[in-house]
């Protein structure tokens, strides 16, 4: 899978997060997710991560757990912003498909 095709699954679960919320959450690959200056609290950004394993789920055949080890002990944190969970998102793709 490659990043464009991981780029449209994030926004398709932004497009579901977004018909639920106040401020909406820019589909862009600079937008601030979590941490200094993002737009999500935890509960926002355990939302986005179900709703994004769900369409990866569905639209892949394939399951990934997104917040998992690796994500939490990495120092440069994969929910930053879009991009670096994009980037995260497709390894984890990646990897699964590899091993299937």
């Amino acid at each position: 899978m490659n990043s464009n095709e991981t780029l449209l699954i994030i926004y398709k679960a932004i497009d579901i997060l977004n018909e639920e919320q106040e401020e909406k959450i820019i589909k862009s690959p600079e937008t601030r997710l979590f941490g200094s200056k993002g737009l999500l609290d935890s509960i926002g950004l355990v939302n986005l991560i179900t709703v994004i394993e769900e369409i990866v789920e569905t639209e892949t055949g394939h399951y990934i757990t997104i917040a998992n080890e690796k994500a939490m002990l990495d120092t440069s944190s994969p929910f930053k912003s879009i991009e670096t969970l994009n980037k995260h998102i497709m390894e984890l793709i990646n990897e699964n498909e590899k091993q299937a």
